[in-house]
């Protein structure tokens, strides 16, 4: 799906990055906390457009995909927690804020 898409139908970003760990680890953090995602993965190199590995001479090869994470808007403030490490777990087992 398309970022504007995502946009239109309320979804929020809520992380973008061109760390693969990052992205893995902030989507954890986010499906650990029981918040529905939707994932981007954009290649931004330019050896994905068939101009060889020349054409990339200078540019990070590990930085070359931007990753997007989307919550819904509804969830937004629960998702900043949850990155932040400021969710605790009632016995009950749902999340607050701590």
């Amino acid at each position: 799906m398309s970022a504007l898409f995502l946009l239109l139908t309320g979804w929020q970003e809520v992380v973008c990055t061109f760390e693969a760990e990052a992205f893995g680890h902030a989507l954890e953090m986010l499906r650990t906390a029981g918040i529905a995602t939707h994932t981007r993965t954009t290649n931004c190199g330019s050896a994905n457009r068939r101009s060889g590995t020349l054409g990339a001479f200078g540019e990070l090869p590990g930085r070359s995909i931007e990753y997007q994470i989307f919550v819904r808007k509804a969830d937004l403030a629960k998702a900043r927690l949850a990155l932040q490490g400021r969710l605790e777990t009632d016995p009950d087992g749902t999340r607050r804020a701590k």
